[in-house]
């Protein structure tokens, strides 16, 4: 019995040149919306595509969290800021990443929940008013070497303090800890700081500017960010009699994770090393 043919499927409306330059504008602006391809397509080839039909032929397209990248990023800044490590022979266990970043506890509340279609999802929470909490730490390729949770202003004194206590971790280079990376943060760079790590013998080198993907201790906070959301549902309770308690807790449990600090120098592009003794 002759077997029947299968039933083509329904012709794309698009084009392979429409594709092509679907694809192409995409690639120059990954925001578009549909309706924006929609009428890019009209303006460019006189036709009307439904939104069903453009999202078949994108298929391959899919919507994806987007990474942004500062238009400000010297690539001359960031190679000189490479060869500076490598003219140095800095080692992943030479180095010494320190920033702070802002926490409260907006931060611990969930941004979408479940309706009926049509409504919008309210709950009712207590808001709070008070300072913004600020969690500085100094991270390596073991974790967290020591840390700060406080509240107020970040300024060149609380830096400077922060830094005789961060010193007394570290050796001189080229031992361990021996080479503290900074951003370029106006109050990191107090002539005060630079003295004192040269009488401890220990470099203080400037991150390039608006690199981020260079820094693992942004992909720290993130992690970081996200542990406190979860352990602030487990531990509301808690969390709401000493919020500073908590993020100190918080602070500690994801810092001491020696392979999650790994993974995130991997991920700047440093390659894990040991000192020899």
């Amino acid at each position: 019995m002759p077997r029947r043919r299968a039933r083509a499927g329904r012709r794309s409306r698009i084009t392979t040149d429409m594709k092509k330059y679907l694809c192409d504008r995409l690639t120059d602006d990954p925001e578009l919306h549909v309706e924006e391809m929609v009428q890019l397509l009209r303006e460019k080839f006189d036709v009307e595509i439904s939104h069903s039909a453009l999202g078949r032929a994108l298929k391959d397209w899919p919507r994806k969290k987007m990474r942004r990248i500062a238009q400000q990023r010297d690539e001359d800044l960031r190679d000189y800021y490479l060869y500076t490590l490598a003219k140095l022979q800095v080692e992943s266990f030479h180095i010494v990443y320190f920033d702070e970043s802002g926490c409260d506890t907006q931060v611990c509340h969930r941004r979408s929940g479940r309706a009926p279609k049509g409504k919008t999802p309210i709950k009712y929470n207590k808001l709070k008013r008070g300072r913004r909490w600020q969690i500085l730490p100094a991270f390596t390729q073991n974790g967290v070497l020591m840390y700060r949770v406080y509240q107020g202003p970040t300024d060149k004194y609380l830096i400077e303090d922060f830094m005789t206590e961060l010193l007394h971790f570290c050796e001189p280079f080229p031992g361990r800890n021996s080479v503290i990376i900074r951003d370029n943060a106006s109050v990191h760079r107090s002539p005060k700081i630079k003295k004192m790590c040269d009488e401890a013998g220990v470099l203080y080198v400037e991150l390039s500017p608006y690199s981020p993907d260079f820094n693992p201790i942004e992909e720290y906070f993130s992690n970081l960010k996200t542990f406190i959301k979860k352990a602030y549902r487990e531990n509301h309770q808690a969390a709401e009699y000493d919020f500073g308690f908590f993020l100190k807790w918080c602070v500690e449990v994801v810092g001491d994770d020696d392979e999650l600090a790994k993974r995130l120098f991997h991920h700047a592009g440093i390659p894990i090393t040991y000192p020899e003794y």
